[in-house]
């Protein structure tokens, strides 16, 4: 996933994670094709949230943490997802850093 995108090695563990997160919500024929998450948990999971990885994505500056004249949305590269809560793990290029954004536009 790393090397079709074209990202930097260092987000492996955010391929990784996103690889594992995706595998447990996806049928296993062992499972009588039902997902691990489904299996665990007893109910279906919801995987209209997944988009693809590397793909790029705008997300929401608040206005407490920019000025006036900063631009109200920035640019990044979604990693994976929080597990957390209903975010997505985006990397920042600029900064060379991942954050957790709830509002992200595709």
């Amino acid at each position: 996933m790393i090397h079709d995108q074209g990202l930097p090695m260092f987000l492996w563990a955010e391929a990784c994670s996103t690889a594992v997160y995706i595998q447990n919500r996806t049928p296993h024929k062992i499972l009588g094709r039902m997902t691990p998450e489904e299996a665990y948990s007893g109910v279906k999971p919801d995987v209209n949230h997944l988009r693809i990885f590397g793909c790029l994505v705008y997300f929401h500056v608040p206005s407490d943490k920019r000025t006036k004249l900063e631009p109200t949305a920035e640019k990044g590269i979604l990693t994976g997802y929080s597990e957390t809560s209903k975010a997505y793990r985006v990397y920042i290029p600029a900064l060379r850093r991942v954050v957790v954004c709830r509002d992200v536009q595709f």
